[in-house]
């Protein structure tokens, strides 16, 4: 039975409990990043605006906000990734003024790269993980990511 919650700030309260709890796990317990950082040469920043880029090309003011980063900060990060061939950037048609960040096939096949050195690591995952755990797993970064997209949307 789904827990229920007496008010708004309550339920509030909950989520951000569960958030700084799962913020703490995801780097060694879900994924070990700092594995993906050493095997890939690049720090989790320039992974992160791979897998941003990867299914459409955004703005350096996009990638600062996704990130929290500063935009003068994200430059840099862009300007490595460009110096691999992993990214380019591109003036944006409707203003000038904007440059947007476009993924490579270098960086596109460097991140199924590192998908398919993720999905090697959750082969190590204790087997005392059902189908059914990592189903729901599955589902709930699902929702998650779609909840994300939604706020993207709206532009939080």
């Amino acid at each position: 039975m789904p827990k229920r919650w007496k008010d708004e700030q309550e339920l509030l309260d909950s989520l951000s409990e569960a958030l700084v709890k799962a913020m703490s796990m995801f780097p060694k317990r879900i994924v070990k990043v700092d594995e993906l950082v050493h095997e890939y040469h690049m720090p989790l920043s320039h992974i992160q605006i791979l897998a941003l880029v990867e299914d459409r090309s955004r703005s350096i003011g996009q990638l600062s906000t996704l990130l929290g980063i500063a935009k003068p900060n994200i430059t840099p990060l862009v300007d490595t990734l460009n110096s691999r061939g992993l990214v380019e950037r591109i003036r944006s048609e409707q203003d000038r003024r904007i440059v947007l960040v476009h993924i490579l096939p270098a960086g596109e096949a460097c991140l199924r790269d590192i998908r398919a050195s993720v999905s090697q690591q959750l082969t190590a995952w204790p087997e005392s993980l059902s189908r059914g755990d990592i189903r729901e797993l599955l589902n709930a970064l699902n929702t998650i990511t779609q909840t994300i997209g939604k706020m993207e949307q709206s532009g939080r």
